[in-house]
Parts: C-alpha cells; sequence; structure tokens
C-alpha cells in the first residue's frame, strides 16, 4: 500500500492532521506513506517515525517569480509522480492542493465534497468525495474524512507520537530537566490578537508560582517573543528556565517531559497535543471548541467578544480588531 497525503499548510493545522497518520499505520502497518508540504514545515515531517518520505514544495515562492523558480517547481513535481500511489488524501482542499491532486499519480484520490471544502473547486479534482462536520474539533474532521473513506464511524484515535532527535539532544533535555512541577509557557502566536498581554500572564504566574517546587520554560519562536520571554523570566528568576530557541523535534520532545503547559491558541499547543501533557489554552478570536486537543487533560478558556461577533471557527476581524479584547482584556478571576 503506497498513500500519499496533500496538506501543504499551516504548522498547526498539519499538526492537528497526525491522527490520519496515526489511523493509516494502524490500518495498514506496512504502508509507505509520503507526504506532500511547505519546505518550510519539512523538518517536521522528517523527524515523523511513520512517514517514509516528504515531498517539500514551494508554492508560495514560485506563485511570485514563476519564470526564475520554474525549473525547481519542474523538479519538486518530478518527485511528486515519482511514484503512483493507491491511496491520496487530500487534506488542504484549496484550489492550490487541487492542482497538485491532479498532478499526482493516484488510483483513489479522496478529499471534500464540494460543500465543505476550503475552496470548492478543489472537488474536482478528485474521485471520491465525502463532508465533514465543520462543528467539530478540527483534528477529527481531518480524521472523519478518511475513516468515512474505508467506511468506518468517524471517532478519535489515541495519539502519543515521540518525533525523532538525536542522542545529544536527548542529552541535552536531561540536563534543563528539574525534579519540581515543571511548566512550559508559550506565550507566542502568530497573530497579535490571539496573544495573552504580559501583565495578564504575569499574573496567571504568579498563581502559579505559589506552589513550592514549581519551575517555568519559558519558550519563544522570534526575536519579539524572545523579548517578551525574557521580559517574563526576570519576574521569576529563581524557578525559571529561559529556553534557545529549538527545533520543533526538539521542542515537541521536551513538552513530553513537562507537567503542564500554558498557552493560547498556537502551533505550541497543537504541538503539546502530540504527547501526553495536559495543557490549558487560552482562546479569544478562534474557537477553542474546534481548535482545543480532544480529550479530558486538555482545557481551554474562550474569552467573549465585547462586540457580539459570533463566528464557528475564526472572527473574521483576527486580523483587523484594534482591541484584541476578547483575550486582551481577560481578568485573573476569569483566567485562573
Amino acid at each position: 500500500m503506497r498513500i500519499l497525503i496533500i496538506k501543504t499548510t499551516s504548522l498547526g493545522d498539519i499538526i492537528q492532521s497526525f491522527p490520519v497518520i496515526t489511523f493509516l499505520r494502524s490500518r495498514f502497518p506496512d504502508a509507505s506513506i509520503d507526504w506532500a508540504l511547505e519546505k518550510p514545515f519539512k523538518e517536521l515531517l522528517e523527524a515523523h517515525p511513520d512517514i517514509n518520505r516528504v515531498i517539500p514544495i514551494e508554492l508560495r515562492k514560485w506563485r511570485k517569480n514563476f519564470l526564475k523558480n520554474r525549473f525547481a517547481m519542474k523538479r519538486a513535481l518530478k518527485s511528486l509522480r515519482t511514484h503512483s500511489y493507491d491511496l491520496l488524501i487530500d487534506l488542504q482542499g484549496n484550489i492550490k492542493s487541487g492542482i497538485l491532486t491532479k498532478l499526482s499519480r493516484a488510483k483513489e484520490k479522496i478529499g471534500t465534497n464540494f460543500s465543505s471544502a476550503p475552496e470548492w473547486p478543489n472537488a474536482f479534482f478528485l474521485s471520491h468525495r465525502y463532508p465533514i462536520n465543520k462543528k467539530e474539533p478540527i483534528s477529527l474532521q481531518y480524521l472523519s474524512l478518511v475513516q468515512k473513506h474505508f467506511a468506518i464511524k468517524p471517532h478519535s484515535v489515541k495519539l502519543h507520537l515521540s518525533l525523532t532527535i538525536t542522542p545529544k539532544e536527548e542529552s541535552w533535555i536531561s540536563s534543563q530537566l528539574t525534579p519540581s512541577k515543571k511548566i512550559m509557557i508559550c506565550p507566542g502566536s502568530h497573530w497579535e490578537n490571539k496573544k495573552l498581554s504580559l501583565p495578564t500572564w504575569i499574573e496567571v504566574l504568579k498563581k502559579f508560582s505559589l506552589e513550592k517546587k514549581i519551575h517555568f520554560y519559558f519558550v519563544w519562536g522570534n526575536e519579539k517573543e524572545k523579548q517578551e520571554a525574557i521580559a517574563l523570566q526576570s519576574q521569576f528568576p529563581e524557578k525559571s528556565t529561559l529556553l534557545p530557541k529549538m527545533s520543533l523535534p526538539l521542542w515537541q520532545r521536551l513538552m513530553s517531559h513537562m507537567n503542564l503547559i500554558l498557552t493560547v491558541d498556537s502551533s505550541a499547543l497543537h504541538l503539546a497535543a502530540t504527547t501526553n501533557t495536559p495543557t490549558y489554552s487560552f482562546f479569544g478570536p478562534s474557537s477553542a471548541s474546534i481548535y482545543k486537543p480532544v480529550g479530558d487533560h486538555h482545557r481551554a478558556l474562550q474569552g467573549p467578544c465585547p462586540y457580539g461577533s459570533v463566528f464557528t471557527k475564526r472572527c473574521p476581524a483576527l486580523r483587523t480588531c484594534k482591541t484584541g479584547a476578547c483575550i486582551k482584556q481577560l481578568t485573573i478571576k476569569e483566567l485562573c
């Protein structure tokens, strides 16, 4: 059995589709599973123990300058067509992934139907189309698509993943662990309106720090987040560690040693869901019922919109709201 998954972006969405791999591997233990995705996320999939081949593409880059990148595009598409697949699963559901689906060689090409696809023309490129319940958690939406193809009643699967890291990295993780209760703090997000304010984070962490044996691990991904992490860490110098920038596999493995992860709706939350570590997350302009990881050990708080906005997945003003009040104005009483 040879299977190709097409899920090109984004990082959080890719991670939330990992239960599909778990399901396929349990059903087809000897299957060869390949994955096509945008090149920046290549590192993550190469560390996944159940992925045989990663096919990096650069649709965003190619679109900006077709002539300059035509040879790189030709090489990538040749790689995409190296094998003929028994099954292709398009989890992206847009026109760009539809084109990749069309160019790939596969006996069966499955994905969402016209009404469920993020971009309905995608369904033209499929041989099998299935509806999904858009009110279910996003990870179950991806999973149900594949389960329906095999006439299996949609259900969740237990996901516990150990991404591959080096022995040196394993040793480094051991050197960072303390005997205290370990809490990882992941305050960063691609969208400013998904983030708690620094004063709010400080208030939250002061509540947790009342426990005697506790240690915070602060995570950051870019320079702005690093400065925010430094500001938070400086509040608890005796019981915290400012971590260096880590690869995704290393970060995931360190997460598995934590007792709790505090975060907002971000890639950090979805990466944490691949481990057994409990999470507590804060939501504002995105829906906790859709994006919170499945399971009782994952808890979340949904901040209310003071302007009366109602949405299923994401607030339409996520990028434009000038206050981000649904999360920025949460009080310590509401958060703890």
